[in-house]
């Protein structure tokens, strides 16, 4: 008998332990799964808006796609605008068209619903208010200043606007294109959609939340370079002129970060500058700004970026400034205008 049970035991063991290991996988898979569901339908990952890179423009958002994201619709048209479909060219003489074109401040990002866009409220108080067709187009991205603008409007033209609406921060003085390698490299910038949604967490959102990951992934940005400065200040001034060539009004809106209106930038006298150059005064946001914030308000999502509220109060500032330009426009008559074509 005593010899029969090491026989038996060597049996018993791996048996065992077999059943173990099947009881472990199957746990983790659905371990996996439940967290992979937790991360596409409760956060909202797995289908971010995807980039594409371009030779001139720098990147810009893949063209005619929809998003759904964190509970938000994002949508982007055939021309990269996060705006609705729109002809190169106008059909409607009565149609007014205002291109307003920034960086994620105007983008609003994944957080941002395409309803609560500035430019979306803009497009339907003003045809509300105008009794008119109105088409309003976001040409944004992340991280753009006035090179990546230029380089939009060089190839894909103005549409036909009749007002052009740059929104720029006192950061977009210095921001001139790098051409340094982004789209499908930084995390901030996918080119393909990923397999897992889980994929995008630990990729995309983990470092953020790490210390040593992020310093890696998100350098300390550095001083500002007098030849970025240069070139991004001459973009503005070109845009400006590219503009007024194609017979739009142009109106140049200043954000501020939250809390700059104490003590504003450099990069927002050095615009004001270049504005005051054309022309043209500046319509300053941070004030509306300061006094919503003063009375209670949360504005922003983060240092910079505005939230739906501060979206609103974008729009709140910019449409009276629109309809006083088209309203200039209808009383010259301005039925024609220079062709407005991509260079």
């Amino acid at each position: 008998m005593a010899d029969d049970s090491p026989h038996i035991h060597s049996h018993v063991r791996p048996s065992r332990w077999r059943r173990r290991l099947v009881w472990f996988l199957a746990a983790s898979l659905a371990i996996l799964a439940a967290a992979e569901m937790f991360a596409r339908f409760y956060l909202g990952l797995g289908d971010p808006p995807l980039s594409v890179a371009d030779p001139q423009i720098e990147y810009l958002f893949a063209p005619s796609r929809t998003y759904r994201r964190f509970g938000n619709v994002i949508r982007y048209n055939a021309w990269s605008m996060r705006s609705d479909e729109v002809a190169a060219r106008k059909v409607d003489p009565a149609e007014l068209r205002v291109l307003v074109l920034g960086d994620s401040v105007i983008n609003g990002g994944s957080a941002t619903d395409q309803a609560d866009l500035a430019t979306t409220l803009l497009q339907q108080q003003l045809h509300q208010r105008l009794a008119r067709p109105v088409f309003v187009g976001n040409v944004s991205a992340g991280s753009w200043g006035p090179t990546n603008l230029l380089a939009y409007v060089r190839k894909f033209g103005l549409f036909d606007a009749d007002v052009v609406v740059l929104v720029l921060s006192s950061h977009d003085y210095s921001d001139a294109s790098k051409f340094e390698p982004v789209v499908g490299v930084n995390p901030d910038f996918p080119d393909r959609t990923p397999i897992l949604a889980l994929q995008e967490l630990v990729w995309r959102y983990l470092p953020r939340y790490l210390p040593s990951a992020r310093h890696a992934a998100y350098p300390i940005p550095t001083a500002d370079d007098p030849a970025d400065i240069e070139r991004s200040l001459d973009a503005l001034r070109q845009l400006i002129a590219l503009a007024r060539q194609g017979g739009a009004r142009v109106i140049i809106a200043q954000h501020m970060e939250n809390g700059e209106w104490a003590q504003p930038k450099s990069g927002h006298a050095a615009i004001a500058a270049v504005a005051a150059e054309a022309g043209i005064t500046p319509i300053q946001l941070g004030p509306a700004f300061e006094e919503a914030t003063r009375a209670g308000r949360v504005l922003y999502r983060t240092r910079v970026h505005p939230n739906a509220a501060g979206q609103k109060i974008i729009a709140d500032v910019l449409r009276p400034v629109i309809e006083q330009a088209a309203a200039e426009l209808a009383h010259m008559g301005a039925t024609t205008r220079p062709a407005d074509r991509a260079e």
